[in-house]
């Protein structure tokens, strides 16, 4: 070979090698797209999470995975999600572990126990309850169940209660009332209250209240405001905190796939999701009574105190026996435990 060609060729891929190095990566990096599915609105603190966690991922692969983000139950309800991660129609998504219930019923324990403070939720949630999530889906993945990785937990919300067309404020003042539920797990409260519970989509919360085929629903004080349900119904009734965590899930075939640092990739960009969501939530929940209030709401507030020495009692056992014949003994003493052991 003409050496002149020869010191050109060898300058060309010594380039080549070092910018291959400099890169940390070839520089014909594969792309790897995906979709993103999530059911809040637009303003909702979870979909807000759910775009940092699109970005963030986006941004640190170097342009190596192009995550697009679509909110609002634009491609799946809340229903729809664990069979399309499942299936791998859709490769990433936010959840809500009690719909994996016909899949995995172990999956989303309960027992008659209850946080009610915010810390003492985030030790709960972050500690037995999420190290039981990854154990119960791991195995479920083995047995051939599901097909799906956790990625992080999202707070949905710390405060919630019921949103009503008339007031209530004791046992009595619910009777026959038909209730929205988010799952069978709590109609052991609702029915405790005297409410005749009814499991429904947030999706169909609003036109139901519009047209009284329910008179009231169970849900996070942000979705009263962020589905403006108060505008068909105007009375809250805050029993007890009701904390709840949804989740952000991929395929686990497709999560595979990906090379080894963009999976950590993905991983990281969940745990900016759940320390953003846990901050929005905080700060949204500390203004959001003053809203409902100028949209015209009244919101009754159960003491602690009036919890613990009259509706502990009730609901706790109701939805201590429920979880039992739902879940079984064994699980539902560990939720018991848990919450004791992070108090």
């Amino acid at each position: 070979m003409d050496p002149i060609r020869l010191l050109k060729v060898t300058a060309c891929a010594s380039l080549l090698f070092l910018a291959t190095m400099i890169l940390g990566q070839p520089l014909t990096a594969e792309t790897y797209k995906a979709q993103v599915s999530s059911q809040m609105p637009v303003k909702h603190p979870i979909t807000t999470a759910m775009d940092l966690f699109v970005k963030t991922a986006n941004e640190n692969s170097n342009g190596r995975l192009e995550l697009s983000h679509f909110s609002s139950g634009q491609l799946l309800n809340d229903k729809e999600v664990p069979n399309a991660i499942n299936k791998g129609t859709i490769q990433l998504a936010q959840t809500f572990f009690v719909w994996w219930s016909g899949k995995v019923p172990e999956l989303y324990p309960y027992g008659g126990k209850q946080p009610l403070t915010f810390d003492h939720t985030m030790r709960f949630f972050r500690g037995p309850l999420d190290n039981h999530f990854k154990e119960t889906l791991a195995k479920a993945n083995a047995a051939g169940k599901t097909d799906a990785k956790l990625i992080a937990p999202i707070l949905y919300g710390f405060n919630g209660g019921y949103i009503l067309n008339k007031p209530v404020k004791g046992f009595g003042d619910m009777k026959g009332f038909k209730i929205r539920i988010p799952t069978r797990i709590l109609a052991a409260e609702v029915t405790a209250l005297d409410g005749v519970p009814t499991v429904m989509s947030s999706a169909d919360v609003y036109m139901s209240l519009q047209r009284n085929t329910i008179q009231g629903a169970m849900a996070g004080l942000t979705t009263f405001y962020a589905r403006k349900w108060y505008e068909g119904a105007k009375y809250i009734f805050v029993l007890r905190p009701l904390p709840t965590d949804f989740h952000i899930v991929a395929n686990l075939t497709w999560f595979n796939s990906l090379p080894a640092d963009l999976q950590q990739v993905i991983m990281d960009a969940g745990k900016v999701a759940t320390e953003a969501s846990t901050k929005m939530v905080i700060a949204m929940e500390d203004e959001i009574e003053s809203m409902l209030k100028a949209k015209g709401v009244e919101i009754y507030r159960v003491s602690t105190e009036d919890y613990q020495k009259n509706y502990a009692p009730v609901v706790e056992l109701a939805l201590r026996n429920a979880a039992i014949k739902s879940s079984g003994q064994e699980l539902t003493d560990k939720w018991d435990s848990w919450v004791d052991a992070t108090r």
